[in-house]
């Protein structure tokens, strides 16, 4: 997949692709480089205009947030939606 970071189409489907990692990439891409500032707000807003899609960003935030928490290697399943979020065990 290329990516243009001045095309909002091409930066929702980039995000669509892994939108718990990529939505965060975002952010921080459009303070770090404004010349594409302007194509990442467009994609934001379309993004935020459409419910599943902002459900779907909120969460991918969420999950980010939370990923230094998980151990290496954890991938989330249906089963851990319903067990808190804990810390990793540390190794002594």
């Amino acid at each position: 997949m290329i990516l243009n970071l001045n095309d909002p189409a091409s930066i929702l489907a980039w995000w669509q692709v892994l939108p718990q990692r990529h939505g965060s990439q975002l952010l921080v891409l459009a303070r770090l480089r404004p010349q594409f500032a302007a194509g990442i707000q467009a994609a934001l807003q379309r993004i935020r205009a459409d419910a599943s899609l902002n459900a779907l960003f909120e969460r991918g935030l969420t999950e980010a947030a939370l990923a230094p928490l998980r151990p290496a290697g954890h991938w989330q399943t249906a089963a851990d939606e319903d067990q808190p979020e804990r810390a990793p065990e540390l190794m002594l």
